[in-house]
């Protein structure tokens, strides 16, 4: 019976997918009828809907995989795309869009192949990648028991307010199988590990599916965590057979190393490395292995022949870096018997040699040469020595000690080089001490004297010659140099030349009043020290009026120069008189000029200002001054004068009130009875007309004040009996 309704079942799919592509309306059948008729009819038991996985989650715009659900043993899925009831079915899941965010719920059911279960629902979301995290995931040891401190991890992290605490996870353990899991709680500890070994978390958020956390977290190595402890391995020779690297350390770690043979041709280093899944908190260990190359014992130290009775003693050492040491057969050197004889050094144990063993022949010879020089100096102290020949007349090659001086007389010990058989020998080198020539000292003279040339020969009778040459104007240090041969020294000599000073006589008066008495000349200068002298003539007298010359001669011997002193005797009650003249009137620069009726080198003084030699005053202003004429060596009383006049307008008037420039005017022109001023605007239109010799403009024209500002005016008036007319402006202020 179950064999028909399969049979049936089979018929009716086939009947139903061949409808459904023809798109036959009248042959359309409800699968969901035909199923009902049959369970109607027979009545089998239908299969239990697929076991799915629901909800699934994908970021937009992701790869999606086909839909899986799981199927009973023998069973055949069935899909039907997003229809929870009827829709086209179809053995092929369906792949979901990722392209639209939201949920979209598919379905899919089973069939025996005669009856079909209830559809199971699978819900696919479609989340926006928004940029969450989950807040501060750490790794937080502090959480984690003492006794689970060296065995686990704890990953800890913070709730978002408002979001379910609910998160998707997935780690590696250390054997490789993957955890995964969902957990409420915001932290997550994994246990049974070992010290070193670390877990990798990678975190969700369910409702966040497409952010991914990762944290990684470390077990911390135990403070009694062993480390490899391989012995050091000694230097080896070069091609000797080399040790093997084990792979387990003698304290039982294992691992492997790098390179894994030790190369017997080259030094190199060896690092072995501690398994890391065994031992992930050991540390590597390196060993250095040094490989030292085969060298050819030498001896190059070792003299091919020895004299005759002396003591030589075979080295232990050879002559290579680093020297090889050994011992010798026989161990010493019979140097009583004449002729050669051999010597075999054996090298001691491991020191990396081409051959075991190395001869030495050693030939004596009598000894009984003198080795002969010829003879040097005598030198003078400090005279350059050369070296001393290292070999002798008769070539015997040694050396000398001590050094050679060149500072005194000393005597010096060749001694031969080992092997020539010759006896030591000295040699006397005699050197003099250098003695300073002297001279008699050379007294200062005056600049320009006849300097007498300097001795060639020393008091201490040494020879020689002078630098520089001579100089009588400046003093000058000159230098002696002896004649070679005479282990003199140079000697020094300094001619102090004293310039020529002219005496200085300020104190002295140029100028003296006619009959003012005699003047006696001093006979003794200003200067510091004073030069004394005489005077041609002693005096003056001053009942001449005049200028005269006086001539000052210097004492001998002071390097003083002759001067011609001029002292003028001026006439007393010269100045009686002098006369002015002024710049024309409104002249842009006032100048007075005095000129006085007897010219002399006066002083003079405009109003109360500062006394000067010129007799010109600049820039003057205008109105009444006074001008004082003085003589400076008083042979005249001052004289002066207050009634010269400076003719000039003022450049501005403040009408206030104040009392100061209230009103404007050419007051320097008030004598000028004929004089008169017209003043006008900017327009030309005449506001007053003024005398200087009146109260001026104040400002007003008709009773009204005047704005401020520039005004000008015309003023006619008489200069030197010459009618003339000027004109300017001034500025009113307020």
């Amino acid at each position: 019976m179950k064999d028909i309704f399969k049979s049936v079942y089979s018929l009716f799919l086939l009947v139903f997918f061949l409808n459904i592509s023809q798109k036959t309306y009248s042959n359309r059948v409800s699968h969901k009828t035909v199923i009902a008729e049959s369970n109607l009819a027979m009545k089998p038991m239908a299969p239990a809907p697929p076991v799915v996985n629901s909800p699934i989650y994908y970021c937009q715009n992701s790869p999606a995989s086909p839909l899986t659900a799981t199927a009973d043993p023998g069973n055949t899925l069935i899909w039907y795309g997003t229809s929870p009831s009827g829709g086209t079915p179809s053995f092929t899941a369906p792949t979901p869009s990722t392209s639209s965010l939201g949920s979209t719920t598919y379905y899919v059911s089973q069939t025996d192949g005669v009856t079909e279960s209830t559809r199971a629902a699978i819900v696919v979301t479609i989340s926006p990648d928004i940029g969450f995290v989950i807040p501060l995931l750490r790794c937080d040891p502090t959480q984690i028991s003492p006794a689970d401190k060296f065995s686990s991890v704890f990953f800890d992290w913070t709730n978002t307010p408002g979001i379910p605490n609910l998160y998707s996870y997935r780690y590696i353990t250390p054997g490789g199988s993957t955890v995964t899991g969902t957990t409420s709680p915001s932290n997550l500890q994994v246990f049974g590990l070992s010290p070193g070994q670390s877990i990798t978390l990678v975190l969700t958020h369910t409702f966040y599916p497409c952010n991914i956390s990762i944290i990684t977290c470390t077990v911390p190595c135990s403070p009694t965590t062993v480390n490899p402890d391989f012995a050091a391995i000694p230097p080896i020779c070069s091609g000797s057979t080399p040790p093997v690297l084990r792979p387990i350390s003698p304290n039982g770690i294992s691992g492997t190393w790098s390179p894994a043979v030790v190369s017997n041709t080259a030094s190199g280093s060896y690092v072995f490395t501690p398994d890391p899944v065994l031992y992930p908190c050991a540390s590597s260990q390196t060993l250095n292995v040094t490989v030292k190359p085969l060298v050819t014992t030498s001896f190059t130290s070792i003299p091919a022949t020895v004299c005759q009775g002396t003591v030589y003693t075979l080295p232990t050492s050879s002559n290579n870096t680093p020297p090889i040491t050994g011992t010798w057969s026989p161990a010493s050197v019979n140097t009583a018997v004449l002729g050669p004889s051999s010597y075999t050094f054996t090298p001691s144990p491991g020191q990396c040699t081409t051959s075991p063993t190395t001869t030495a022949t050693i030939t004596v010879i009598p000894n009984n040469v003198t080795p002969t020089f010829t003879p040097v100096g005598p030198f003078c102290s400090g005279d350059v020595i050369a070296p001393l020949p290292t070999t002798s007349n008769n070539g015997i090659t040694g050396s000398w000690a001590p050094v050679v001086s060149n500072t005194a007389t000393n005597t010096y010990t060749f001694t031969p080089n080992p092997g020539q058989c010759a006896l030591t020998t000295t040699m006397t080198i005699t050197v003099n001490t250098k003695v300073n020539p002297t001279f008699t000292a050379v007294a200062p003279i005056c600049s320009g004297d006849v300097l007498a040339p300097l001795p060639t020969t020393s008091n201490n009778f040494y020879t020689g010659s002078w630098l520089p040459a001579l100089d009588n104007t400046m003093t000058t240090t000159y230098t002696f140099t002896p004649d070679s041969g005479q282990c003199a020294n140079t000697a020094s000599l300094t001619i102090v030349v004293n310039p020529i000073i002219d005496p200085d006589f300020s104190s002295v008066p140029s100028e003296l009043c006619e009959n003012s008495g005699n003047y006696i000349l001093p006979m003794t200068s200003d200067n510091s020290p004073a030069i004394t002298g005489t005077w041609s003539p002693s005096f003056v007298d001053t009942a001449v009026v005049g200028t005269s010359d006086y001539e000052f001669t210097p004492d001998a011997g002071q390097c003083a120069s002759t001067i011609i002193l001029p002292i003028t005797v001026k006439a007393s009650n010269a100045l009686v008189d002098f006369q002015w003249t002024v710049s024309q009137a409104f002249a842009e620069n006032q100048i007075v000029t005095i000129s006085a009726t007897l010219p002399d080198n006066y002083l003079y003084q405009l109003d109360f200002g500062p006394f000067q030699s010129s007799p010109i005053f600049e820039h003057v202003s205008y109105g009444l001054h006074t001008v004082t004429v003085v003589d400076p060596a008083g042979c005249s009383l001052p004289l002066s004068k207050s009634d010269i006049l400076v003719v000039d307008f003022p450049r501005f008037f403040t009408p206030n009130g104040d009392g100061f420039n209230d009103t404007w005017n050419i007051d320097s022109l008030r004598d000028d009875l004929n004089a008169r001023i017209n003043v006008f605007d900017r327009y030309g239109k005449l506001l007053a007309e003024v005398r200087p010799n009146g109260a001026g403009w104040n400002g007003y024209y008709n009773g009204n004040p005047m704005p401020a500002t520039d005004y000008w005016f015309v003023i006619d008036y008489v200069e030197q009996n010459v009618v003339k007319k000027f004109r300017s402006h001034f500025s009113l202020k307020r």
